[in-house]
C-alpha cells in the first residue's frame, strides 16, 4: 500500500515536473520562431518546407542558400518534435504543433489533431490539452506553437529516473517493512513476556500462593503494573497470615475459659467438688469472660464489615465522659487508684454517645486490670477551635517503647505472662481504635509523666 502511494505521487510529481521543463522549452522554441517569423513575416515557407521548422528550433543551427548543412537533424533525439503529415522517418508521431493566427495548422498533423477535438471548438481543445506558447510580431499574435500534454513519460532519460526511483521505493518498501518487523519482534517480546509472567502470578494468586512475586525490571505501564502486582500479592499474604493469627488467638483464647469450665464441671461430676456457691461463682465468671469475648469479637467482626452501627448526633461530650467515670469511681477507689479530672462539660460534639462510653469505659478498665495499687488516673478534657482533645494518664508500670505502636492490635498483650484474669483478651484497646476512627479522630499512647501510659484522642469539631 504504501508502495503504490510513493509510486503514485512520484509519478504524478514527475509528470509536473516534465511539463515545467516542456513549458520552458516551448517558450523558448516560440522566441526562436518569432525571430524568424520577423524575417519573412509569413508561414507560406514553412507551410511548403515544414521540416524547416526542426533545424530552426536548434540550438546550433547554419544556413546556406536556405539549405540544412547538418544531415543528421532529423535522427537527433530531442524531448518533442512537430507532427508531420507523413511521419514514416519518424519513431512516433511529434506533439508539437504550430498554428496560424487564425488557429489553423501550418505544422503538424491534422488528421491527429481533428480526432485529438472530436468536434469541440478547436481553441476549447488547446486550452484543456495543450501547453501553448504565443509567437508575437510587432505587438500582434501572429501565431501560437502548441504542444500536446502526454499522458506517460516517453523520453528515454525520464524513463530511466522513474525506474531508478521505483527500485529505490521497492528497497525502502522492504528495508521498512524488514525495520518494522523487527520492531515488531522486540516490542512483542518486550510485552508478551511480561505479560506471560504477571499471568502465571496471577493463576498462581487465584491458588492461594500469596507469596507469589513477579519480576519485571520494565520502566513502563507493564513495570508499574508488576509492582503493584507485588504490592497486591504482599497485601494478601499479610492478610492471610493476619486472618490465620486472628484465628488462632480466638481459638487460644477460647481454649482457656472452656478448659476450666470443663474441669470444673468434671470435678463436680466426678464428686472431686461440691456444686457449691463458690463453684457456681467459679462457672459464672468464666461463662462472663466468655460472654465478653465474644461481644468484642462480634464488636470488632462489625467494624471490619463497616456495619456497626452509629448514631451521630450533637450531643455533650463532657457530660457523657462524666458519667462514666462516675460509674467506675467506687471501683477505682476500692483498687487504691486516685482519679483526678479536669473535664470541660461545655464542649459540643457530634457523635454516637452509646460507642463514645464504650471507648471510654474500655480505657478505665484498662487501668483497672494494669495500673498498681496504690496508683493513680488522671483524666483531661478541653478544646479549641478546630479539636477536641482527650487525655488519659495512669501510674506504673508503663509500656516499653518498642510495642508503644503495637497496643492497639488486636489480642495484643505487653506482658503475655499475665494471667487471662489481670490481662484480658487484648482487644478492648483495639476496641476503642476502631470508634476513635469512626468518629474521624486520632488516638496514639505515650508514656505518662506519672509513670505509666498516656493515651490521647483528638476527635474534630463537626465531624461525625
Amino acid at each position: 500500500m504504501i508502495f503504490a502511494v510513493g509510486t503514485y505521487t512520484f509519478e504524478r510529481d514527475l509528470f509536473q515536473f516534465v511539463t515545467r521543463i516542456e513549458t520552458a522549452q516551448l517558450q523558448t522554441f516560440a522566441s526562436e520562431i518569432e525571430d524568424y517569423f520577423a524575417e519573412v513575416q509569413t508561414w507560406d515557407f514553412l507551410k511548403e518546407n515544414p521540416r524547416m521548422a526542426d533545424l530552426i528550433l536548434r540550438q546550433r543551427r547554419s544556413f546556406d542558400e536556405n539549405l540544412i548543412i547538418l544531415p543528421n537533424v532529423l535522427n537527433e533525439r530531442r524531448r518533442f518534435r512537430f507532427s508531420f503529415n507523413k511521419n514514416q522517418d519518424i519513431e512516433r508521431p511529434g506533439r508539437l504543433y504550430l498554428l496560424d493566427e487564425n488557429l489553423e495548422v501550418v505544422i503538424g498533423n491534422e488528421t491527429i489533431l481533428n480526432e485529438i477535438s472530436a468536434n469541440q471548438a478547436i481553441d476549447m481543445v488547446l486550452e484543456e490539452q495543450f501547453i501553448l506558447s504565443p509567437i508575437n510580431f510587432e505587438n500582434n499574435q501572429v501565431g501560437t506553437l502548441a504542444l500536446l500534454i502526454s499522458e506517460r513519460l516517453y523520453e528515454e532519460i525520464d524513463l530511466a529516473f522513474a525506474r531508478s526511483n521505483n527500485q529505490t521505493l521497492r528497497f525502502s518498501a522492504i528495508a521498512g517493512l524488514l525495520f518494522a518487523a523487527i520492531i515488531s519482534l522486540v516490542l512483542t517480546m518486550n510485552m508478551t513476556g511480561p505479560i506471560r509472567k504477571l499471568g502465571r502470578g496471577t493463576r498462581s494468586l487465584i491458588s492461594g500462593e500469596f507469596k507469589t512475586r513477579v519480576s519485571i525490571k520494565n520502566r513502563d505501564e507493564l513495570g508499574k503494573l508488576s509492582r503493584d502486582f507485588n504490592i497486591l500479592a504482599k497485601t494478601l499474604d499479610k492478610n492471610s497470615e493476619s486472618q490465620k493469627q486472628w484465628l488462632a488467638d480466638i481459638s487460644h483464647e477460647l481454649r482457656t475459659p472452656i478448659a476450666i469450665l470443663k474441669s470444673e464441671l468434671e470435678a463436680v461430676e466426678d464428686g472431686i467438688r461440691e456444686f457449691d456457691k463458690e463453684t457456681l461463682q467459679s462457672l459464672t465468671h468464666e461463662v462472663k469472660r466468655i460472654n465478653n469475648l465474644v461481644n468484642d469479637l462480634y464488636e470488632l467482626t462489625l467494624a471490619d464489615l463497616g456495619a456497626m452501627k452509629y448514631q451521630m448526633r450533637e450531643m455533650n461530650i463532657g457530660s457523657c465522659l462524666k458519667e462514666v467515670i462516675e460509674s467506675h469511681r467506687e471501683r477505682l477507689e476500692s483498687s487504691g487508684i486516685i482519679i483526678n479530672e479536669s473535664i470541660d462539660t461545655e464542649v459540643s460534639f457530634l457523635g454516637d454517645s452509646y460507642r463514645l462510653e464504650q471507648l471510654f469505659t474500655n480505657l478505665i478498665e484498662n487501668t483497672l486490670r494494669y495500673t498498681d495499687s496504690p496508683g493513680k488516673l488522671e483524666i483531661l478534657l478541653s478544646e479549641n477551635k478546630e479539636k477536641i482533645l482527650i487525655t488519659f494518664n495512669d501510674s506504673a508500670p508503663s509500656v516499653d517503647h518498642d510495642v508503644l505502636d503495637k497496643i492497639f492490635d488486636r489480642f495484643f498483650r505487653e506482658e503475655l505472662s499475665r494471667s487471662r484474669e489481670k490481662g484480658g483478651a487484648g482487644l478492648g484497646l483495639a476496641i476503642c481504635h476502631e470508634i476513635v476512627e469512626a468518629h474521624s479522630g486520632e488516638i496514639k499512647a505515650i508514656p505518662s509523666d506519672y509513670g505509666g501510659l498516656s493515651v490521647q484522642i483528638t476527635l474534630p469539631k463537626g465531624v461525625s
